[in-house]
């Protein structure tokens, strides 16, 4: 079996470098691979309607029907910019959504998945405005509120909070996820996470931890082939 696993892409507009190489890549995987695990974050904002959709982002979920229909499981793990996926993912995709973190057994493994973005326990703070995000009144507002505005708003709050992440230095997130990756490692096989742009993998006494890369600039992957984990470009 193969199973291919991508995190942060961050897709705005259709023309855009990193849009354009990502739908090509998923081009050559059509009828090639068994799984599809996106990590969250694939969206640069992202809230789910019962009949509606973004167009910016119709030519991805185009490529993930042909996935689907050439026999591709599809599992979607939400991030902090595309969450309550909505009716689209779950209905029309056959998409398996995963709010926070689950176990999912694949290819006679126990994979522990999650976006990434509740590991610092530290971050009280950023957890509130998640849980706020995610709460029941701001569901029914973006279902009152015109799709158009929900959407502006939407690049409005990313725009903002893409003008604080640029001026705050990446960091190597080894130290942080390692210790809480082998606090699940202990009933499975391997932990795979996104959210920190910053490739890496660890193999452990317990199993096998994996940061993914991102999908703007490192055009970064894993890969899963016959229980054979692989970091690779495309």
């Amino acid at each position: 079996m193969r199973a291919i696993f991508l995190a942060d892409a961050h897709l705005r507009h259709p023309d855009d470098e990193n849009y354009q190489k990502l739908l090509s890549f998923l081009d050559s995987q059509i009828g090639h691979i068994d799984g599809l695990f996106l990590l969250g974050d694939i969206f640069e904002f992202w809230i789910g309607y019962r009949h509606v959709v973004f167009s910016a982002y119709l030519p991805l979920l185009t490529r993930l029907q042909e996935l689907v229909s050439a026999g591709c499981t599809l599992y979607y793990v939400e991030g902090n910019h595309d969450f309550n996926l909505g009716a689209f993912f779950e209905n029309t995709l056959q998409c398996t959504v995963i709010t926070d973190e689950a176990i999912v057994d694949w290819d006679n493994q126990k994979i522990c998945l999650c976006h990434g973005d509740l590991i610092n326990k530290e971050l009280k703070g950023y957890r509130l405005l998640r849980a706020f995000w995610r709460s029941r009144p701001i569901k029914l507002l973006a279902e009152i509120l015109p799709p158009d505005q929900v959407w502006h708003f939407g690049h409005w709050l990313s725009n903002k909070s893409g003008k604080y992440k640029s001026s705050t230095k990446r960091f190597d997130p080894a130290p942080l996820v390692r210790p809480y990756a082998l606090t699940r490692l202990n009933s499975c096989d391997a932990f795979i996470c996104g959210h920190f742009h910053h490739p890496a993998r660890f193999d452990e006494s317990l199993g096998t931890t994996i940061i993914l890369g991102d999908c703007i600039q490192q055009s970064s992957y894993l890969e899963l082939t016959d229980g054979q984990f692989t970091l690779k470009t495309f």
